[in-house]
């Protein structure tokens, strides 16, 4: 997702959900294909921290696979930095459990 219009609806109309340090909004769409957006703020690290973030979602998004099946923009964001460095396993966890949330 890369329009600033369709953010600003997102984070204005969008619901909210958290699980651990992974904040999710969505706003379920009548049709179309999954949009994501995954913001990280700079109190999360430094750069390179920030980034490594941002690829462990990525990821973690692709392989689950079940994104697919929902047709809805999300934002994936993260506001602080977490008390550990989170694991591939531990993002995909967050993911799978904000999955199963989701009404089908």
């Amino acid at each position: 997702m890369k329009r600033k219009k369709l953010i600003d609806e997102l984070f204005r109309k969008g619901k909210f959900k958290s699980f651990g340090f992974l904040k999710f909004r969505y706003l379920e769409q009548d049709q179309g294909h999954l949009k994501v957006v995954i913001s990280i703020s700079k109190r999360a690290g430094n750069s390179p921290y920030r980034n490594r973030l941002k690829r462990l979602i990525r990821e973690s998004l692709r392989v689950s696979g079940e994104m697919d099946l929902h047709s809805l923009n999300c934002g994936i964001y993260i506001t602080s930095k977490p008390r550990t460095t989170p694991s591939l396993a531990e993002v995909q966890d967050y993911i799978k459990r904000f999955i199963k949330f989701l009404p089908q």
